[in-house]
């Protein structure tokens, strides 16, 4: 009698290690997951990269305004002086 309580308790034991040992496991791969996502929402493309994209995704005829508008900014035709020009005039 005392032979089956005893192989009752060792049954027991491992059925209680398994159980934490399956939970640990759950919650290592729970807390990865968590950690992958909030890595992904972190890693934003910067803003121009952003702007591109946006422009890439509209029409030749939509993304024409911005594209000139552009191009005078870098040509400095855009009638705001710009640091190069500033630089060169007498005060």
């Amino acid at each position: 009698m005392g032979h089956g309580g005893h192989t009752d308790s060792h049954c027991r034991d491992r059925v209680v290690t398994a159980v934490v040992i399956v939970i640990v496991i759950a919650v290592v791969v729970v807390v990865a997951v968590i950690v992958a996502v909030v890595i992904r929402r972190r890693h934003r493309p910067d803003g121009v990269a952003q702007f591109q994209r946006h422009i890439d995704a509209l029409s030749p005829e939509a993304r024409r305004p911005v594209v000139d508008r552009v191009q005078r900014l870098e040509d400095g035709t855009d009638g705001t002086p710009s640091r190069a020009r500033d630089q060169g005039r007498d005060v």
